[in-house]
């Protein structure tokens, strides 16, 4: 389940596409506490421009634990609901401009059953404003400042998305 140090959601802020002028998306963290379970859900409404501009998500301060130098990405146990299929893990450092991103798609939203994604580091994408700045190093989690997840319109991808759509959040971990 999500972790006690790192499950208040009073920790976490809304990032959405409201911080420009013609935004309209929203997101919403919630606990879902149960006697068996405790999981995090992010419910979101992307209402895209007609490009497809659109985002809206949560973040919350990375933890500043060691990340062992072994380590090949992260782990997530989840489930989707909704008309939103495609979801990002979004990385920042207040040094610089541009973050790392990560994105996935969900396959089993039919059956509603758990899923566990792989993300590898490698993988990570430095981008400013959904484009690419080929320039920027590797990650380096090091120099991360903050953690997010975030669900968009696709404005630079081969797909569009919009609607409302939760992603449950059984857990995020390093695998190595």
């Amino acid at each position: 389940g999500i972790n006690a140090e790192y499950g208040d959601v009073d920790n976490w802020r809304e990032v959405s596409d409201t911080v420009r002028m013609p935004g309209m998306s929203k997101a919403v963290f919630s606990l879902q506490l149960s006697r068996v379970f405790q999981r995090a859900v992010m419910f979101a409404m992307i209402n895209p421009q007609p490009n497809g501009a659109g985002f809206a998500g949560m973040i919350t301060a990375m933890p500043t634990q060691a990340v062992p130098k072994d380590t090949k990405g992260f782990r997530l146990r989840v489930r989707s609901q909704g008309e939103l299929v495609y979801w990002k893990i979004v990385l920042s450092q207040k040094s610089v401009q541009y973050d790392y991103e990560i994105k996935f798609k969900l396959q089993n939203m039919k059956d509603k059953k758990f899923e566990d994604v792989l993300l590898p580091f490698s993988d990570f994408e430095a981008l400013y404003r959904g484009g690419l700045v080929p320039e920027a190093p590797p990650l380096d989690l090091t120099l991360v400042d903050s953690f997010g997840f975030q669900t968009f319109g696709g404005v630079y991808d081969a797909f569009k998305q919009a609607g409302t759509g939760s992603l449950e959040i059984d857990y995020v971990a390093l695998y190595n």
